[in-house]
């Protein structure tokens, strides 16, 4: 699926796990409040962070600062820019991401999500996502979420998150 699009040193196993992470938050937020619009994925890679090492988030033992150039200019809250990206639409039917070409729908919440590059060569990732239009159980409010991952015996497991609400 997203394999084709990755280079030598991205590891498939991180985004896998992140692509698992947002199907069940979404069915999380789903159970909380029907949502009955298209929900889509535009999932990124990102190499080019603001002051990777220097400022961390501390759960769980500490991640890097997932923040970008892009957006409002906050060096904080900057939207990471995509090297690459492509895009997925959620299916409530089969509870799944399935790639698309195009958004199509009037009501339609798409979460930004990107990945740093080169995570083969590393043991942690903080990867940003964007709501945009709100999420699913909450739409028209805009939701910053980082995740932290850690790698242990070349497998990725989900370890934190932080949230920002606008």
């Amino acid at each position: 699926m997203i394999e084709k699009y990755l280079k030598t040193d991205d590891d498939p196993g991180l985004w896998r796990e992140v692509m698992d992470c947002l199907a069940q938050d979404i069915e999380v937020m789903l159970s909380e409040k029907p949502y009955k619009g298209n929900i889509y994925l535009l999932i990124g890679v990102c190499s080019h962070w603001t002051r990777p090492h220097q400022t961390r988030w501390t759960a769980n033992g500490g991640f890097a600062w997932p923040s970008g150039y892009g957006g409002n200019g906050s060096w904080s809250r900057g939207l990471p820019e995509f090297d690459w990206s492509c895009g997925y639409r959620w299916s409530v039917t089969h509870s799944h991401w399935e790639p698309m070409q195009r958004q199509e729908g009037k009501r339609k919440l798409t979460v930004r999500v990107a990945i740093p590059a080169r995570t083969k060569i590393h043991d942690q990732a903080a990867v940003h996502t964007m709501w945009e239009q709100g999420t699913p159980n909450e739409p028209g409010k805009k939701m910053i979420r980082f995740y932290g991952y850690r790698k242990n015996d070349q497998k990725w497991s989900y370890k934190a998150h932080k949230d920002f609400k606008a």
